[in-house]
């Protein structure tokens, strides 16, 4: 299952898309319904990278790095967004 190190991320990928779904449970105040995009991005991100040896394809590569990308700049633009507002 380990054998390589894209593995490991995968695996934490995952963890942290569960737990993004645990936080409606959790602290129900604090869940958005854009953390959806990032609990799906995180997920099949996850998938990919964990079984890679089984899906490897350059197509496939490029598609969870985009996949990756779009998520990421997501959360950061939403973030930014949030700090301007505690500034007011």
């Amino acid at each position: 299952m380990f054998n390589n190190p894209l593995n490991l991320v995968g695996i934490i990928l995952i963890l942290v898309a569960i737990s993004l779904c645990a936080l409606p449970v959790v602290r129900p105040q604090l869940f958005r319904r854009q953390d959806i995009v990032l609990i799906s991005g995180f997920l099949i991100s996850g998938l990919i990278l964990l079984f890679q040896d089984r899906w490897y394809d350059k197509e496939l590569v490029q598609f969870n790095l985009i996949l990756l990308a779009i998520t990421a700049i997501f959360y950061t633009i939403e973030s930014i967004r949030w700090r301007s507002k505690n500034i007011q």
